[in-house]
């Protein structure tokens, strides 16, 4: 986002810590089988996998080191991230940090893959990335296509980027997952993203698992851990940076040794060949205004949520307004901040038929957003060309026909 700052709408705290010991991977060298971690009823609650050999030896032996967090608001608000930048740095004294808080609320993981070079990469090569989406991915079927596309993405495209970079995925929880762990299930997010994972040989941290078998043996409830149904209080977070130490201290044991180096990864053939790996945002400046589009560069409003301050838009506000697109890629959409007035868009893309989009959700009555939405995907490898237009229609709770584009989406 260009002169944008990210922030978290809506964060309840209160104060509590918890201490104890978190489970450990059954094999870290084969990714550990797969049934200790997503047994409900097992005792794992990490698995060190591939491990973290790399940023080690970055932090320990170079004494510098980037450290990205990339997902949604539990990973932009003040906690777990903040514990974790603290225990790095208590664990290495001697060591140049940079800390990136690549988190924007109210986001899924297509959104960061779509985002990842310019949110993560930024600065230039990043050593240790903790990844959580498994709470803003939720609410589809187990496979679901669009969310294994995009954690892969993030993942192939990290690592294209930086071939030696360690990634660590959470699985966070919410009442809905701790829910279906109570049931002895998993939930559809968490094994979608772990089947991703484990094909990469990612450690990973099921906290929802962790949080749930801790609720069931009576150490806290829900209320005691969260003021809604998925943001940690300040109890919560703490808890959070102790999983997050215990995979830190299971991959790190003893003293480095002598003759560690950084070594790339391997990089797996592509579980699915349409996956986001180049993922990548373009400025609405490429595309080619037909009629009722104009630059608005300092655009801003009253009632914002995930993000502030004046914000780059292309905006279309009536009927009619259409634009076009070139672009190359199998998958396009856009980036929009979305609010009361948001309206509806139709597009075509290569010459087919119109389809309509409604950019007013229920979050639109109360504020303005940042929000990502998929327009076409699967499209054939090659050239295409978008159609955009704003719809006559709108929707009934809609106080107009906005749309303001911060980026089309593109892979």
């Amino acid at each position: 986002m260009r002169n944008t700052v990210w922030i978290l709408c809506g964060v309840l705290c209160v104060s509590g810590l918890w201490s104890g010991a978190s489970g450990a991977a059954e094999d870290p060298t084969e990714g550990g089988g797969g049934s200790a971690l997503l047994d409900a009823r097992g005792e794992t609650w990490f698995e060190v996998r591939g491990g973290l050999a790399n940023s080690r030896v970055r932090f320990e032996r170079d004494k510098e080191g980037r450290v990205a967090f990339l997902g949604g608001s539990i990973t932009t608000q003040t906690g777990w991230r903040d514990h974790t930048c603290e225990a790095l740095k208590a664990r290495f004294p001697d060591t140049r940090f940079d800390f990136l808080n690549a988190g924007i609320g109210g986001t899924d993981s297509t959104f960061g893959a779509m985002r990842l070079e310019r949110d993560v990469f930024g600065k230039g090569p990043v050593d240790l990335l903790f990844l959580e989406f498994a709470v803003n991915d939720g609410g589809g079927d187990p496979g679901d296509v669009r969310r294994m596309r995009a954690m892969e993405g993030i993942i192939r495209h990290a690592r294209r980027l930086n071939p030696n970079i360690d990634i660590v995925a959470q699985y966070l929880a919410d009442t809905e997952k701790v829910a279906v762990i109570e049931q002895g299930g998993v939930p559809p997010a968490i094994g979608d993203h772990d089947a991703v994972t484990r094909h990469y040989n990612l450690p990973v941290i099921y906290n929802a698992k962790a949080v749930a078998h801790r609720i069931a043996s009576g150490e806290f409830v829900w209320d005691g851990f969260s003021g809604d149904t998925c943001h940690p209080n300040a109890f919560g977070h703490k808890l959070y940076a102790t999983f997050v130490e215990g995979l830190l201290a299971a991959a790190w044991p003893g003293a480095l040794p002598a003759d560690s180096q950084v070594r790339p990864h391997p990089m797996p053939a592509a579980l699915d060949s349409l996956n986001y790996e180049t993922g990548r945002l373009i400025d609405p400046g490429a595309a080619e205004v037909v009629s009722g589009w104009q630059r608005e560069p300092a655009w801003q409003t009253e009632k914002t949520c995930n993000y502030s301050g004046p914000v780059d838009v292309l905006a279309g506000l009536e009927p009619g307004a259409e634009l076009r697109l070139a672009f190359t890629g199998t998958l396009i959409g856009l980036s929009v901040i979305a609010g009361m007035d948001a309206g509806v868009v139709e597009y075509s893309i290569d010459g087919g038929p119109f389809l309509t989009m409604d950019l007013f959700d229920h979050y639109c009555a109360k504020f303005h957003r940042p929000v990502c939405h998929v327009l076409g995907e699967a499209l054939a490898p090659g050239e295409h060309q978008l159609t955009l237009r704003i719809a006559g229609d709108r929707n009934a709770q809609s106080t107009g026909h906005a749309v303001r584009i911060l980026d089309f989406v593109c892979n």
